[in-house]
């Protein structure tokens, strides 16, 4: 069965192994590394998704979000500084109502998010949709509730966690994630959408190759695309 297919009238109790426990402990270790490389220049990014809320298995990824603007060449000074050199770059605007965002792919399983333009409300709820959390939250060995992509709420206990399916429980959901239950409902719709026809194009995606700058892509996609300026006017 596909981790994604959306579960409905779904309510179980998840007890982790010592396995389960290991894989979370050092993806956790990790994520605590990569955060503290830029808490030591000041920022603070987040850590969502499943990382945050304890349901991982080996190839979760680990997906860090900086929900401040901050310049793409300050985040590239930070890792080049810490070693990091051959990653890969891409810039994504999901939607022409989406935030224009930077995508660095340090490996397979890790990507940081950067956005280029102003987060508008709801993509910050986006990433409390899914469950973030900081550095410090991390540290404490914190989780929170999140939904995945299958609609299911993962709610974290001593044990493992709590898994019930969103459907025909959003009122209740939305207040205890925190957002507003107009996400929990955009989201439904999306991802309900793409149950039935797939997967959809994106409205800009470009890569951005080793020797060029993400400056100078952006400038090249601002004299293209009158939204793209728009946005980055916004700044």
């Amino acid at each position: 069965m596909s981790k994604e297919k959306i579960l409905r009238d779904h309510e179980i109790s998840v007890v982790y192994s010592e396995r389960d426990w290991q894989i979370l402990n050092s993806k956790r270790d990790r994520a605590i590394n990569l955060l503290e490389m830029f808490a030591k220049e000041g920022l603070n990014p987040y850590i969502y998704g499943s990382i945050a809320r304890g349901n991982v298995h080996q190839d979760s990824d680990i997906d860090i979000v900086f929900t401040d603007q901050i310049p793409s060449y300050q985040i590239e000074f930070i890792l080049g500084k810490n070693g990091f050199k051959n990653y890969f770059r891409e810039i994504l605007m999901a939607t022409p109502l989406d935030s224009l965002k930077l995508y660095i792919y340090l490996s397979e399983l890790e990507c940081i998010t950067v956005p280029l333009s102003k987060l508008e409300k709801k993509t910050v709820e986006f990433y409390d949709f899914g469950g973030k959390i900081n550095l410090s939250q991390l540290k404490s060995e914190i989780r929170v509730p999140g939904i995945d992509k299958r609609l299911v709420l993962i709610r974290p206990n001593i044990k493992g966690h709590e898994e019930v399916s969103i459907i025909g429980n959003e009122s209740t959901v939305a207040k205890e994630v925190g957002i507003s239950l107009n996400i929990i409902n955009e989201r439904i719709k999306v991802l309900l959408r793409r149950e039935k026809y797939g997967r959809t194009g994106v409205f800009l995606k470009r890569s951005i190759e080793m020797g060029e700058s993400t400056e100078d892509v952006l400038k090249k996609l601002a004299n293209k695309k009158s939204i793209v300026r728009k946005k980055l006017y916004k700044r």
